[in-house]
């Protein structure tokens, strides 16, 4: 009959047993208390991989001076942009507006610019006491740690000029830009869906649709909103009686700043240290059930064939 070495003591004495014997069962069981408890400790107490994580960062945020401005009413439509081809898309609809400043800020002093003033300008023949004001501000917006995102981002802010509003109209509005994500950003993968600009001109055969192109980018997995926080309009009459147009300036103060960003680490992020955990509360195991099968063997509690080196 085949014999199989169970225990062996200081490398003189070993203990051997055959297949199908009490001594084989013991040391199976005890290989399974052994490993078994601290590995279920570890695992339901932390679990063995990150499946998600998250962080805190700055974003670098820039803004690309381009800019879409809709005055809405019942009755008509004023648009202006910063894209020749938009505004010829709206030719008839359009008025004439201009970037006046634009003043990126480092706020807390870590060399990355987390505040954006921006002031426009823009000419209309008319009032604009109780019409809808959207102004589109597209940014590029980047994250440089765990996962690198670098896509151009919307910041939409919607206004109602008030009734009251005389001829040159100001109004100040102050905001956060905020990152939204649908799900964890893949550290290891370039997601396609976030690439290129948000007005995709190759994608309209004669005018683009503004509702469309909001759902495009409210749809994608990676977005930014703009937290209206604070508006204040002000107004006053014309310098020159003769002058017949409405000047309308918008200061936009645009604050971007740390936030939390969920987000799927590579392999080796994800070999966490409950690994450690485990073989740490192994040791302990190890040693005690080493003892009690030296103290097993060597009273002879379980049937085995004792042989010893010389």
């Amino acid at each position: 009959m085949v014999l199989y070495k169970v225990y062996s003591q200081e490398y003189r004495i070993r203990y051997l047993a055959h297949p199908c014997s009490t001594a084989i069962l013991f040391q199976i069981s005890c290989l399974f208390l052994t490993f078994l408890p601290p590995l279920f400790t570890s695992y339901f107490t932390n679990g063995f991989y990150y499946k998600e994580l998250t962080y805190s960062e700055q974003a670098n945020v820039s803004f690309l001076e381009k800019y879409n401005l809709i005055i809405d009413s019942l009755s008509s439509l004023r648009f202006s942009s910063s894209d020749t081809r938009l505004n010829n898309y709206f030719s008839s609809s359009y008025y004439p507006s201009t970037l006046k400043t634009y003043i990126p800020g480092d706020i807390n002093g870590d060399d990355i610019a987390d505040q954006q003033k921006i002031t426009l300008n823009i000419i209309l023949p008319e009032s604009i006491s109780d019409k809808i004001i959207n102004l589109w501000l597209i940014f590029q917006y980047s994250l440089n740690r765990y996962p690198l995102i670098n896509m151009e981002t919307l910041g939409l802010i919607s206004l109602k000029a008030p009734s009251s509003l005389l001829a040159n109209s100001t109004v100040n509005v102050y905001g956060q830009l905020r990152f939204h994500q649908r799900e964890p950003i893949l550290s290891y993968i370039n997601d396609s869906s976030i690439q290129g600009s948000i007005i995709d001109f190759g994608t309209y055969s004669l005018v683009p649709s503004f509702d469309d192109i909001l759902d495009r980018y409210n749809s994608r997995n990676y977005f930014t909103t703009f937290d209206q926080q604070y508006v204040q309009w002000s107004s006053s009459s014309l310098s020159s009686s003769t002058d017949s147009f409405i000047r309308l300036t918008i200061n936009v103060v645009v604050n971007t700043g740390p936030q939390l960003y969920r987000y799927v680490p590579n392999f080796w992020k994800e070999f966490r240290w409950t690994w450690i955990q485990y073989f740490t509360s192994l040791l302990p195991f190890f040693y005690v059930a080493n003892k009690f099968k030296e103290f097993v063997f060597s009273n002879g509690l379980v049937r085995t064939i004792v042989r010893k080196s010389p």
